[in-house]
Order: C-alpha cells, then sequence, then structure tokens
C-alpha cells in the first residue's frame, strides 16, 4: 500500500516531536548538572549548614523564551519605520505581522504572533502618549499613522 500525504507527515511530525524530547532531557540533565555545581558553591560561601534545596524555584516569565530579546526602544522604532514605510493607515494586526517577520517569528507560532501583538499594541499606545502616532477608528479597528502624515 502507497504511504498517504497524511501518514507521510505524521511520521515526519512524529520525529520532530521525538527530537524535541530528547532535547528537552539533554537541557534537564545539563540543568541537574549545574544546580548541583550552584549547591556545591553556596555551601562553600554560606557554610555546611547552607540549606539550598529550602530556596523555592523562581519559574521563568511566560513568554520569555520565545520572543527574540529586543533592545530599549527597539520595538518602537521597528514600528515606526513600519508605518512610515506604509502607503496608508495599518491595523495593529498587521503591524504586527510585519514585526513578527522583522523578528523572525514563524507564522504557524500563534502563541508568539500573539505576543508580538500584544507588545506592539503596547509600544503604539505608548507612542500615541507621547503624540508620535495617531490612530483612527474604522470600525471595531484602530488604523494607526504617523503623527502629522
Amino acid at each position: 500500500m502507497a504511504e498517504s500525504h497524511v501518514v507521510s507527515a505524521l511520521k515526519q511530525k512524529r520525529g520532530e516531536v521525538a527530537g524535541e524530547i530528547v532535547a528537552a532531557e539533554r537541557r534537564i540533565t545539563d540543568l541537574r548538572a549545574a544546580l548541583v555545581h550552584l549547591d556545591a558553591t553556596l555551601r562553600l560561601f554560606a557554610g555546611m549548614d547552607a540549606n539550598p534545596e529550602a530556596i523555592p524555584p523562581r519559574l521563568p516569565r511566560p513568554g520569555s523564551s520565545t520572543l527574540p530579546a529586543l533592545g530599549r526602544g527597539d520595538l518602537s522604532r521597528t514600528v515606526l519605520d513600519i508605518l512610515r514605510m506604509a502607503t496608508s493607515s495599518l491595523t495593529t494586526v498587521e503591524i504586527a505581522a510585519k514585526v513578527a517577520d522583522a523578528l523572525g517569528v514563524p507564522e504557524v507560532d500563534s502563541l508568539s504572533r500573539r505576543r508580538v501583538r500584544d507588545r506592539v499594541e503596547g509600544a503604539l499606545y505608548r507612542l500615541k502618549d507621547r503624540d508620535v502616532v495617531t490612530s483612527l477608528r474604522d470600525g471595531q479597528n484602530a488604523l494607526w499613522q504617523v503623527a502629522g502624515d
């Protein structure tokens, strides 16, 4: 029986997921080794009565690792560059899509795209507060443009 494109795609996806599990297990091994070394160093400086296990874990902020790091003002500059190059007003979603493309966020990663959109929306309102951009209402959507255009 010939293999259908569905079976082929499922096999490929399974291989990708299995690979991610292997990579995650390696990362866990590395993190556990780092923790052992940190505990030993803490005992070295704080004394043998130090109890590193009593230190509560600090979970990373959601999404902090999925988006590329941006320097101070980089997002606002990118948003302004996009608005300056646009031939007409753009919606928040359109601007966010262009920013996500500029940051290299894959289209299939909807969670990261949504986080980019939220960050872009915040940047737009901060720019609006400084009178750098203006917004117009087009039904449900805000249309953004550089102030004075």
